[in-house]
């Protein structure tokens, strides 16, 4: 009897951070091999789409439909959402198969049941075995469909337990204890509030093997980078990376998304694994920290819960660190993120951030500048707007600061409480956007893009003209147009703050 054939497609977007839908891929891979069926890893390097809706360019999309032709499976999965028309030509070049969205990134626990509810082809008893995962043997081998220059970097996200435990009483904070919310503890406010995951058996072990597996079976010259999404991997650091070790695992990056104060907990640790890691050819790297606002009103709203003398002290760490163990602990310039604007900022808020900002060599101001609150169904911080009027029935144009990560995601826009702050946003997009290197599509933002400081060879740095737009709002008479407020900066005379 001919052998059912199992095709996994990964679309690879060319940002990192986009890069964490296939977590269960290499399970798939081993729980083919455990059924009896052939399995086959492809992969197409993407230009992240923020909607979520790839469309693929013509020659991609006939490098798809000639791997599924060529290959002929009973069953193709793919981590992204196509636009509709797209998905109907690649379902039609599959007569006799079918083509799924499985976008799995969270939990594993329920990889067998899930599996057989989606593919019913798929029989046997060890779909509904308890420890399934511990039964399964990882799959790596992939093959990359087209040229993109990033296809080959395999980055793997493993998911092993909570990726984040931190729970404060919605008592203990003042903008929140009057609301009727349905929990009586919540974590950041702007996120949601799922249940505490389920580890996956001992995250020690989970973790470790999945990665051994992966360095054993992957050729040498291939890229190995994994990210780490367990807390309770993180508070066990210098345990997971003797037990690496153990498994003769290298040539691979650890990548940790910790909390600021976490990090600052782990510093002992850090430095008692830093020569292991040197020695065995590993590396660790510092992704993506929140601060995510230096005004102690705007953290409370957030329920951050760090402080801007905490986030200083990480940096100094973090920049310590990466001097002193090149290659070995890694965060690059401009990797800590914040949510700059909230429909509650104010004027002084925004000078508080300013001045933080501007002694932080972690963050990059052409990106903070254009960061706001994007507010979702669910979230406590959604609940407090509805409550303060702050919500609206209409929003602007699409946005996603990228806290959008799933199509049937919407925003809920809103408005902001200080029409001054509203002013400044505006500014700040073309600010940022001007940073970036965008090309001005009008006078207005020609005129904001010659605002910007310029030092050497260094990238033009927005902030100065941001903080003196802030200062000047400070004071009054205030502009009450961005026209006004712009000309009003060009003709001062640049100068740091």
């Amino acid at each position: 009897m001919k052998r059912k054939r199992l095709l996994l497609i990964e679309l690879l977007p060319h940002e990192p951070e986009r890069q964490f839908r296939t977590a269960a891929y290499p399970w798939l891979m081993g729980l083919a091999e455990a059924l009896g069926w052939q399995a086959s890893w492809g992969a197409l390097g993407v230009r992240y789409e923020p909607t979520l809706r790839y469309r693929l360019d013509a020659g991609d999309l006939a490098l798809l439909r000639a791997e599924l032709d060529r290959l002929k499976p009973t069953v193709a999965l793919i981590n992204e959402h196509l636009r509709p028309e797209q998905w109907a030509a690649l379902a039609k070049a599959l007569p006799g198969g079918r083509l799924i969205y499985w976008p799995m990134e969270s939990s594993l626990e329920a990889l067998g049941p899930t599996f057989e509810s989606l593919v019913p082809e798929a029989h046997g008893p060890v779909l509904r075995n308890a420890d399934l995962l511990a039964r399964l043997r990882p799959g790596f081998r992939r093959r990359a469909l087209n040229r993109a220059p990033w296809v080959n970097s395999l980055l793997m996200r493993v998911v092993c337990g909570a990726a984040c435990v931190y729970r404060t009483p919605v008592s203990g904070n003042p903008f929140y204890r009057k609301l009727r919310l349905p929990s009586p503890i919540m974590g950041c406010s702007f996120c949601a509030s799922f249940p505490l995951q389920k580890p996956a058996q001992d995250v020690v072990a989970f973790a470790a093997g999945e990665i051994a597996q992966a360095c054993w079976q992957l050729p040498q010259d291939v890229e190995r980078r994994f990210e780490l999404r367990c807390q309770g991997l993180w508070v066990r650091l210098e345990e997971f990376i003797r037990e690496l070790i153990r498994l003769k695992a290298s040539r691979a990056e650890l990548i940790f998304m910790p909390r600021i104060d976490e990090l600052l907990a782990a510093r002992a640790a850090l430095r008692r694994c830093l020569p292991l890691l040197a020695k065995h050819d590993l590396a660790l790297r510092i992704y993506g920290m929140g601060v995510e606002n230096f005004s102690p009103q705007e953290n409370l709203r957030l329920n951050k819960g760090v402080t801007a003398r905490q986030v200083h002290e990480a940096v100094s760490f973090i920049t310590a660190t990466v001097k002193a163990w090149p290659g070995r602990f890694l965060c690059e310039p401009g990797r800590l993120s914040m949510i700059l604007f909230t429909p509650w900022t104010t004027l002084e808020d925004l000078r508080i951030n300013g001045e933080h900002i501007a002694v932080c060599p972690l963050i990059n101001p052409c990106c903070v500048l254009g960061q706001r609150l994007q507010l979702f169904e669910d979230r406590p911080i959604t609940q407090l707007a509805e409550h303060d009027g702050l919500v609206v029935k209409r929003g602007g144009p699409f946005y996603n600061s990228g806290c959008i990560i799933q199509v049937e995601q919407h925003e809920i826009p809103w408005r902001f409480k200080h029409p001054e702050v509203a002013l400044l946003w505006q500014l700040s997009q073309r600010l940022s956007a001007a940073g970036r290197g965008q090309r001005p599509s009008d006078t207005l933002d020609k005129t904001a893009s010659g605002l910007l400081t310029r030092s050497g060879d260094s990238p033009p740095n927005p902030l100065p003209a941001f903080r003196r737009a802030v200062a000047l709002m400070l004071r009054r008479p205030r502009p009450r147009t961005l026209d006004r407020l712009v000309e009003l900066l060009a003709r001062e005379s640049p100068r740091d703050l």
